[in-house]
């Protein structure tokens, strides 16, 4: 009884862990965005205390909008790399169905 209980659990199991796994790597690429949007919010907070003059503000503003086309850059990357591991998670799950579903 109980070897077939656990069998019956298997793929539940697996597929918490599959979960798990894909949560915690979702979830390591948004904290890292995180960090680094708040590196750049505060870099860009001390630079602007450097303004003195119109020279000074023309170069923070080329400066910002440089700055807003990496973040904007970094954010497709990130995208794409959730839509790969989503990808890679979907396909897995899929496996797992069709490995726990018996064969008529």
């Amino acid at each position: 009884m109980t070897n077939t209980f656990e069998e019956l659990l298997t793929p539940v199991k697996q597929l918490n862990e599959l979960t798990l796994k894909n949560i915690e790597e979702i979830a390591a690429i948004q904290v890292k965005a995180i960090e680094e949007n708040a590196k750049i919010s505060m870099d860009a907070l001390k630079a602007s205390t450097e303004i003195k003059d119109i020279d000074s503000l023309n170069n923070f503003i080329q400066e910002q909008a440089s700055t807003a086309q990496n973040i904007a850059n970094n954010a497709i990357e990130d995208s794409k790399e959730i839509a790969k591991l989503t990808e890679c998670y979907t396909n897995s799950v899929k496996e797992l169905v069709e490995k726990s579903i018996p064969t008529v």
